[in-house]
């Protein structure tokens, strides 16, 4: 029995008949750029314009490794090449707003690197500051591109496993390398990398319209370790009113300074009142009450660097070729802005944190 193929989940271009319309001007040329976004174009044949990074090494190099024609320090230059249909923005949130302003003197589309910001209040900002400019952004969580995430959400989407009412991650990793730049950024293990998991538990949200609604949020720091903050978290999130009796639970594992290699994973399980989905990386296992004694197994092609990068921005260019909103707009990622910031306000505070309480006044609300 075939729930999914591959290229159901894997990253698909044939939506966009003219590829070069759409040429990719990158700002930013650091590590994540050069091991994933470029490799990822590459790979699945997309028109790389010019890149610009205000090191001028870096945006020589970059231009070099990846053949790529352009490459200045200068973003209004940038601006003035023709051939940039639209701009990936792979820069850390705080120079962003001057960088859209910049933009905006010559609007083109923008795929935003995750989150939106790190706070609610400066996510915020940059939202309404993109409609004021009228430029349309999109916010690269690129995380729902990754295979297994893909296909767990198309299967899902298959409704096998009737009404959905738990979600679940464990992760499983180690980030407390001394003298890496993550190490000093405060809530890194929330409001950076575990940013990836609290969007996907709203992502894997079968009734979209159904936001989460409060959190518990717990952290545990290491007596010696380099990292300034917690490394590890553990939350719990409710989607719909207080009681216990809500529709839809979340629970959310990551122990990011787990030192044992062979002990580090990333499993995801939803269960519903048909059966039960679950998938690491590479696999999707699913048992159905209807099919007894039988757990359905399907490997799965591609990994998360550098496909889940392609998958993205494909995602974008096939939104603004059918003139649609982009697949994450900067409303969208304000909620999970506002989820990662109500984790960390809970695991200072020891309480739990109510959305509501959280966009008071806010439109999002």
């Amino acid at each position: 029995m075939e729930f999914i193929r591959p290229e159901d989940y894997l990253p698909r271009k044939q939506h966009i008949p003219d590829l070069k319309k759409y040429g990719i001007g990158l700002i930013g040329c650091g590590t994540i750029a050069n091991t994933a976004h470029l490799p990822a174009y590459r790979k699945y044949g997309l028109h790389i314009a010019a890149v610009c990074d205000v090191n001028e090494e870096a945006a020589r190099m970059t231009a070099q490794k990846f053949d790529i024609p352009h490459w200045t320090t200068d973003v209004n230059e940038l601006l003035q090449n023709d051939e940039v249909g639209l701009i990936d923005l792979a820069i850390h949130p705080e120079p962003r707003l001057e960088v859209l302003k910049l933009i905006g003197k010559a609007p083109r589309p923008v795929l935003c690197q995750k989150p939106l910001a790190l706070n609610l209040e400066h996510a915020q900002v940059l939202s309404k500051e993109v409609n004021r400019l009228g430029i349309v952004l999109g916010v690269n969580q690129q995380a729902r591109w990754a295979p297994a995430h893909k296909a767990l959400k198309m299967v899902l989407e298959q409704d096998l496993i009737g009404e959905v009412y738990s979600i679940h991650h464990e992760m499983r990793s180690f980030q407390d390398q001394a003298g890496k730049w993550w190490t000093k950024m405060q809530n890194f293990n929330i409001v950076d990398h575990g940013v990836h998991y609290v969007d996907l538990c709203r992502y894997f949200n079968p009734n979209p319209d159904e936001e989460w609604s409060r959190v518990h949020c717990t952290t545990a720091q290491l007596k010696q370790q380099n990292a300034i903050d917690p490394l590890i978290y553990s939350a719990n999130v409710e989607f719909g009113p207080k009681g216990g009796r809500n529709p839809l639970m979340a629970s959310l594992l990551f122990n990011n300074i787990a030192k044992a290699n062979r002990s580090h994973s990333n499993t995801w399980w939803i269960d519903g009142t048909e059966g039960s989905l679950w998938c690491t990386q590479d696999t999707l296992y699913m048992a159905l009450n209807k099919h007894k004694n039988v757990v359905h197994e399907i490997k799965l092609k591609g990994t998360w660097f550098p496909d889940a990068f392609a998958g993205s921005m494909l995602a974008f260019m096939t939104a603004l070729e059918e003139g649609k909103r982009p697949p994450v707009t900067p409303e969208d990622n304000l909620q999970t802005v506002a989820l990662t910031s109500s984790m960390v306000i809970s695991s200072q505070e020891g309480c739990v944190v109510e959305r509501s309480d959280v966009l008071k006044g806010s439109d999002e609300a």
